[in-house]
């Protein structure tokens, strides 16, 4: 039904598979187990591997056998958007930071503390907020996300083939983004750029970056803007786009982003304040002509820092 999504809990059920139901493909046997759960999000839990058969990634079109083991998330119905208290205000926070639109994209200067889509015990994020502002809205996608805690430019594509040119900018390097960044400590000026590997590993329902051997490589390159007696004002600009690559860098370098709690590190107290990250600017290719949007407005980034 229009307006209901479903989101997954980290709860799991396991499925063992009888003699009725052995021989039938793994994805047909899900969609009747499961009839109100849009195709879409089992075919996508099956490519990521939330659903597995025998505690392995399987294909949908496995042809199950007697005494599988099929294990799968909690699906749990998020009401519609409509429904959520005080959405007048929350749409009108979200029209008033609209700072780029055209026919294929609009860049948001998001708020912090605003999630990019709904979540487990979400009604919706900044994603579902715009299509209820737009009309004819069904196919708008999110290009890219930032952190819940991050403020700053955030790309919606309105169509599939612009969600798919902006894809393809970003696996060939050519979309640029601008961060500024308010970390502890005084930011040594010679360190320009910060080169890791790294991975994602989940502590409950929780994603947290880490340096890992194995990992992705990473590079963010940094600029020294000015300090204060216990802090320093800097410029990240990432070249690879890892979940958490700034703040990971920065708090493994030992200077950590003020207000950001998950990458903290002991000797520093934080402050009562939002987290010190401002995606403040992005450039991309939109019809073969570069588009720079800038968010000028930081939402309250630096108050009472005495830095900014």
């Amino acid at each position: 039904a229009r307006g209901i999504f479903y989101s997954i809990m980290t709860e799991i059920e396991f499925l063992i598979i009888d003699k009725e139901n052995s021989g039938r493909r793994l994805d047909n046997f899900l969609f009747s187990k499961y009839r109100k759960v849009p195709k879409s999000k089992i075919y996508s839990s099956i490519r990521k591997a939330k659903i597995k058969v025998n505690d392995k990634k399987s294909k949908p079109d496995y042809k199950l056998l007697s005494n599988d083991k099929v294990s799968c998330p909690i699906f749990v119905e998020k009401k519609d958007v409509s429904e959520s208290p005080n959405l007048s205000t929350h749409l009108e926070i979200i029209k008033n930071c609209i700072v780029y639109d055209s026919n294929k994209y609009i860049v948001l200067n998001k708020p912090p503390n605003f999630s990019v889509h709904g979540g487990s015990g979400l009604n919706f994020g900044v994603i579902e907020l715009i299509k209820k502002i737009y009309k004819n809205s069904d196919n708008f996608k999110l290009a890219h996300r930032i952190d819940k805690l991050t403020s700053g430019c955030l790309v919606i594509a309105k169509k599939m083939s612009s969600l798919r040119e902006i894809h393809k900018q970003f696996r060939n390097k050519e979309v640029k983004k601008i961060y500024e960044c308010i970390v502890h400590g005084r930011w040594p000026e010679h360190l320009k750029k910060i080169e890791t590997n790294m991975d994602i590993k989940q502590v409950n329902s929780e994603r947290i970056a880490q340096l890992a051997i194995t990992g992705k490589e990473s590079l963010t390159k940094f600029t020294y803007v000015k300090h204060s007696a216990l802090y320093s004002h800097i410029i990240a600009i990432p070249i690879t786009g890892r979940t958490h690559q700034i703040r990971l860098h920065c708090s493994s370098a030992g200077y950590p982003i003020v207000g950001d709690q998950k990458y903290s590190i002991k000797n520093f107290a934080n402050p009562k304040c939002r987290m010190m990250l401002h995606a403040r600017e992005i450039n991309f290719f939109e019809d073969g002509k570069k588009v720079k949007v800038i968010s000028e407005d930081n939402h309250g980034f630096g108050e009472n820092l005495e830095i900014i």
